[in-house]
């Protein structure tokens, strides 16, 4: 197993805003944190990656425990996407892909010939290659986003942490983006990410991780965990939770806020 989530709890001093959560995912897999805003996403997601200390509990990560490893070797191991990123500088997408491969090269060292293998392949495996020379900067914040997530496959990383990578997109790019995480997870790339729309681990999510006030209000398959029950329990409103299937025969979940409405007389 890639990732196991042991009950662990924790957060910032004496405020406890993960408390017991577990969870777990595995090569191929993509797991979705899904909950309201302050539910506890981006702590948990602090934790994963080693930034916040744990007060309980246990994360491991490939079978190691995260607390034995060195920065070095998490980096081997875990990758993190943010939302969006503007450097100081206007680097070339090139050179924003190649420093994935700062864990490898020493500090007094330049990128080699398998350090630039490593960054073109990244970007092929995306279809963007094409961007190589493109100033950064000069992207749009869909393109951004797939050049962010080739940064962390050139790092070698087995497990991609994305926070809420569809956020800031227009409609067009959400489902670009979505539709590369799933390639990815077909790859082989354990993908643990953060949304806000319910039909994301809906449609592409193995395993959703439902957390309210920092706790686990269900974990399982997404099929499983999306239904009108839960998502009620969470977001504290009518939720339908409906199954179509598109013009090309494709299977597609929506959910729906619903309520009732009063006849007129």
């Amino acid at each position: 197993m890639l990732l196991e989530v042991n009950n662990v709890s924790g957060g910032y001093g004496h405020k406890k805003i993960i408390k017991n959560v577990s969870c777990k995912a595995d090569k191929g897999e993509i797991l979705c944190l899904l909950g309201p805003n302050g539910c506890g996403k981006t702590t948990l997601f602090r934790m994963i990656l080693g930034i916040l200390p744990l007060s309980s509990g246990n994360i491991m990560l490939d079978g190691k425990d995260l607390s034995s490893l060195s920065q070095r070797e998490r980096a081997n191991l875990i990758a993190y996407i943010p939302q969006s990123h503007t450097p100081s500088f206007s680097y070339s997408v090139l050179d924003v892909v190649l420093m994935g491969r700062a864990a490898f090269i020493s500090s007094l060292k330049t990128p080699g010939s398998k350090d630039m293998e490593a960054a073109k392949n990244a970007l092929n495996l995306l279809h963007i290659l094409h961007l190589a020379d493109r100033k950064y900067t000069d992207l749009s914040g869909g393109q951004r986003q797939l050049v962010l997530i080739a940064r962390a496959i050139c790092q070698s990383s087995k497990i991609l942490v994305l926070d809420e990578p569809a956020a800031s997109l227009d409609y067009a790019n959400q489902q670009l983006l979505i539709n590369v995480i799933s390639d990815l997870a077909k790859k082989g790339f354990c993908i643990i990410m953060s949304t806000h729309s319910p039909e994301h681990p809906a449609s592409i999510g193995d395993k959703t991780l439902l957390l309210k006030e920092g706790q686990v209000a269900a974990f399982g398959s997404s099929d499983e965990v999306i239904t009108n029950d839960n998502l009620k329990m969470v977001y504290g409103i009518e939720i339908d939770v409906v199954n179509v299937t598109d013009r090309y025969g494709n299977k597609r979940t929506i959910c729906l806020p619903v309520q009732k409405t009063s006849k007129l007389s």
